[in-house]
């Protein structure tokens, strides 16, 4: 019976979720101490899904996460396919939210890139701020 690489699979799934909410959470920590009003996280629909929802008044803003250790670009993992799906769900959210959100305001999409640090813990290394306009 070899059970072995199912659960190497699994123990990896386990990580990279482990890493992604780590970097969301130092994404999330940076935003709010650079003013950015945390309204909603992990926002799923079955269209697609938003790390982290927040107002930077007047801005709605819609972050994507990206978090890499050791080698490979962030920003080479996020596709059009994955920001259509977060101009999906970001549409749904507002829908479903729009009595809480303000009679005006400006949308906004970035992509907060969180890496390692010298010291071995993550940190946010780059904020693009604008990182696409849907069509």
């Amino acid at each position: 019976m070899n059970s072995g690489p199912a659960r190497d699979e699994s123990s990896e799934t386990q990580r990279r979720k482990s890493l992604g909410r780590a970097g969301e959470k130092v994404a999330g920590d940076y935003l709010a101490g650079r003013g950015y009003r945390i309204i909603a996280t992990n926002y799923r629909k079955r269209s697609g899904e938003v790390d982290i929802i927040a107002m930077f008044d007047p801005v709605l803003v819609f972050i994507e996460v990206k978090t890499r250790v050791g080698s490979g670009n962030a920003i080479e993992g996020y596709s059009e396919i994955q920001m259509a799906r977060m101009v999906e769900a970001s549409r749904a959210f507002i829908t479903e939210n729009e009595k809480m959100l303000p009679d005006e305001f400006d949308l906004r999409y970035d992509l907060v890139i969180v890496g390692e640090a010298e010291d071995g813990s993550l940190a946010v290394q780059e904020h693009i701020k604008e990182a696409f306009h849907p069509e």
